[in-house]
């Protein structure tokens, strides 16, 4: 989101609202690309429409990670492509900017922007139950940064759930470095751009030691040879609530969503399916 600049006019043309997105006139290839005007700030996002786009009652907004640590370059509309055909969901994948030195500011904006698509999807007639939040990588971790999110269900993909990549305290880092062998250096240097000295204590930045008693149902996914596994696993056991679930997807590393096998593509969404119920 960018502060909005634009005189009336140009404002006028820009806006697209939720009921648009909900109800398109004309669907192209299954993606739109909309720009809301919320509030003083512009929000681009990118809309993923399942195959039965007269049918949608069901909406997940989606936080993607950092294309680089993933190894991801131009292929999240591909990813996000699939993901709403297999969950028959449409999906709103937020274009968020990166401000470097200024990570509180990008988990402030992601939080309106999710507070601000939720009560207007609400308003245009989807139950709040069937608004989902997912995110993957660095894109879980901004999702974790955020305080009393008002979704029911949360999906994270491979999260960042620690600042700390000692092997002494992870010993997947260790066991898992040769299937990602530019991972932690890749991490490093990513929140090294985002963080201010300062920041390095704030809470905000090591969801594990928030407090987890009003978190929404969570499904966290990780690959078994990921680096990060283990700390993805010790946030998840300091979860409540019986709804929750944690999944290692066997021969898998962190970004495994960018290529998948058909078994693995399977085991995948079969999961998924079954926590969206």
């Amino acid at each position: 989101m960018k502060h909005n600049e634009f005189d009336n006019e140009t404002k006028y043309r820009l806006f697209r609202s939720v009921k648009e997105i909900l109800h398109p006139a004309i669907s192209k290839k299954n993606i739109s690309n909309y720009i809301i005007i919320m509030d003083e700030d512009i929000l681009p996002v990118r809309v993923f429409y399942p195959k039965k786009v007269t049918e949608m009652h069901k909406v997940m907004i989606y936080i993607h990670g950092n294309d680089k640590i993933t190894d991801c370059t131009g292929e999240y509309s591909n990813i996000c492509k699939n993901m709403s055909i297999k969950t028959n969901h449409l999906i709103i994948a937020i274009e968020y900017q990166e401000y470097k030195k200024q990570y509180k500011k990008m988990v402030k904006e992601i939080k309106n922007t999710i507070e601000y698509l939720c009560k207007r999807l609400v308003l245009d007639g989807i139950e709040k139950e069937n608004i989902v939040l997912a995110g993957d990588s660095t894109g879980a971790t901004l999702i974790l940064g955020i305080e009393d999110v008002e979704v029911e269900k949360e999906i994270l993909f491979y999260p960042i759930t620690s600042l700390d990549f000692k092997k002494e305290r992870f010993p997947s880092i260790e066991e898992n470095k040769d299937f990602n062998m530019h991972l932690i250096q890749s991490l490093e240097e990513y929140y090294e751009s985002l963080l201010k000295e300062e920041d390095y204590q704030d809470l905000m930045l090591n969801p594990i030691n928030q407090s987890l008693t009003n978190k929404p149902n969570t499904l966290v996914m990780v690959g078994k040879v990921d680096c990060i596994k283990d700390e993805a696993k010790e946030y998840y056991d300091k979860l409540k609530g019986e709804n929750n679930k944690y999944i290692e997807l066997p021969f898998s590393s962190h970004g495994f969503l960018k290529q998948m096998d058909k078994e693995l593509s399977e085991e995948v969404y079969t999961e998924l399916n079954t926590f969206l119920q």
